[in-house]
């Protein structure tokens, strides 16, 4: 664990191992490393701490060095619902740095943390000066944009099942040595219930299907595709499946293992 002083400084022999391991500078040489290392600052947070603030000036680029954090959107009742979660080695706040604008989402603490800030200047010169890094900005940029664009077309869908689906077929993941088709942290009920602009009860009666009928298994902390055809038909609208009255209790079971 990092060790912090009273002006947010850090071991720097471990400062620069923990840099080496960020994503975004997974390409660029070992001065720049330095460099970012004697300008970076660390701030450790508690879990459910805040960490960003929608709305709030962008004035630092983040980096997690260790923990795990989560970002935040709010319900209609105005209760905080937790989307994606955020992984030691990734970075945010990119957007704030290019334009200028406010902060996009909230982020909190989902344990304990320490999160690497890089003030507005330094980053700005890391990002224009480093071919590496402006490649790698460009390719998180085109996989948000092409995000958007799945999520408008979900959306779109008219069937609130399909959505559901839609959600969980953009969350899968296949590991190179097994093979396996995998959805990783679940997201609880009223965060897939937001990003699909459906009921939390749809959620978990689609849920619950998938389960019923095999199209999906659990695993520990996660769960397992066994077939990917059909959730990629049911997330396009292009099959259904039956409802079992059981699905809403399975489902809900799952989530709350999930989180």
């Amino acid at each position: 664990m990092l060790k912090e002083d009273r002006n947010g400084s850090t071991d720097q022999t471990k400062a620069v191992d923990l840099l080496k391991k960020q994503t975004l500078l997974r390409n660029v040489s070992d001065d720049v490393i330095e460099e970012i290392s004697r300008s970076i600052r660390y701030r450790r947070f508690g879990k459910r701490d805040t960490v960003v603030h929608k709305g709030d000036a962008g004035s630092s680029l983040l980096m997690l060095m260790s923990g795990r954090l989560q970002v935040i959107a709010l319900s209609e009742d105005g209760r905080e619902v937790g989307l994606n979660f955020v992984e030691p080695g990734d970075y945010f706040g990119e957007l704030s740095i290019i334009d200028d604008g406010p902060r996009s989402a909230s982020i909190i603490a989902t344990t304990e943390s320490v999160v690497g800030f890089l003030a507005k200047a330094q980053a700005q010169a890391l990002f224009y000066r480093n071919p590496a890094v402006v490649e790698a900005l460009m390719q998180r940029l085109c996989r948000t944009i092409r995000q958007a664009s799945s999520y408008r077309s979900m959306l779109g869908l008219s069937r609130a099942y399909a959505r559901v689906y839609s959600v969980l077929e953009a969350s899968m993941k296949k590991d190179a040595d097994s093979g396996l088709v995998t959805i990783e942290n679940l997201p609880s009920q009223q965060a897939i219930a937001i990003m699909a602009n459906v009921s939390r009860e749809t959620v978990s009666r689609a849920i619950g299907s998938l389960l019923t009928n095999q199209v999906v298994e659990r695993e520990r902390r996660r769960l397992v595709v066994l077939d990917t055809a059909m959730l990629a038909k049911l997330a396009k609208g292009e099959a259904e499946l039956q409802l079992r009255d059981r699905a809403g209790s399975e489902s809900n079971e799952i989530v709350r293992k999930f989180g």
